[in-house]
């Protein structure tokens, strides 16, 4: 047998086993990370998220995160040294879990370097935990009853930059261990307040391409941070790759953007949201309840 199949089958064997003893928080009872942020740990080079063992099919789990202000909206910069609600909510598509599960941390992006910026335990919905590695995860303290989690973030001082929260979160049934399971993963980026500007050069990696509220019903607002002022075009598609829906933004100027979408008469499903032009192509995933 190929030596790296067979040790790919020993790990996922592993892993299995393991993982039905991680109800109370992968970086509790394992020390690991499984956010699929860089860094934490990886299988064949990639990095292992909960999706890689819990992802049988089941409930077919749609997780977003948020980060919240204090009026409750949500937002694309953050202003350094205030505190925020970093919201992650594990939506399932089909059935009814028995419970939820989650695992999250924000990076610094130059340089991928853990942030630690979480505060304020709530024991009822989340716990810290930190790894041999030094860094910190927000994760469940046990199977949770909600599919919502919100964490307390404290952006950090000026001149750090851009920041990338990598969230994973499972949908379960509840019977101690993985099978029959559902899970997903995502990332949001957040922009430092006041570092845009015309003659900045289009950002490695994402922009901060938002849609809320997510999962959404009769509408969802679409919003961004564009580096250039612009010609843009805004679509959606379902998951067999149809377009949607579209709509040509002519003129925008550079900065915060908002595009508000009607959703009502779209049938429940997942689908994608995209902004291009101007050297800029930006995916958000939604699900319309």
């Amino acid at each position: 047998m190929n030596t790296r199949l067979a040790l790919s089958l020993f790990l996922m064997l592993l892993l299995w086993v393991v993982l039905p003893g991680n109800k109370n928080g992968r970086a509790s009872q394992s020390g690991k990370g499984n956010t699929g942020a860089p860094g934490d740990q990886t299988l064949n080079g990639m990095p292992y998220t909960c999706a890689d063992c819990h992802d049988d099919g089941a409930f077919n789990p749609f997780v977003a995160i948020h980060v919240i202000d204090s009026s409750n909206t949500p937002v694309s910069q953050y202003i350094p040294g205030r505190q925020y609600i970093a919201r992650v909510t594990v939506n399932p598509s089909t059935g009814t879990p028995a419970g939820y599960g989650f695992q999250m941390i924000a990076l610094r992006d130059n340089g991928n370097i853990d942030l630690d910026g979480f505060t304020d335990i709530n024991p009822n919905n989340y716990k810290l935990a930190t790894i041999s590695n030094g860094r910190t995860y927000a994760e469940h303290p046990t199977m949770s009853a909600s599919d919502t989690f919100n964490v307390r973030w404290t952006a950090p001082a000026a001149g750090t930059g851009s920041v990338t929260f990598y969230a994973a979160g499972n949908a379960v049934n509840g019977n101690n261990n993985s099978s029959g399971d559902g899970a997903d993963y995502t990332s949001l980026q957040l922009f430092e307040a006041g570092t845009l500007s015309n003659s900045q050069p289009i950002q490695e990696g994402p922009l901060s391409l938002q849609a809320f509220p997510n999962p959404c019903d009769v509408e969802t607002s679409m919003s961004a941070l564009l580096p250039y002022s612009g010609n843009f075009l805004l679509k959606a598609y379902d998951l067999s790759g149809n377009l949607i829906w579209s709509e040509s933004a002519h003129n925008l100027a550079s900065g915060a953007f908002t595009r508000r979408i009607q959703t009502e008469k779209w049938p429940a499903g997942t689908y994608y949201l995209q902004l291009s032009g101007n050297e800029i192509l930006q995916t958000v995933k939604i699900l319309k309840l």
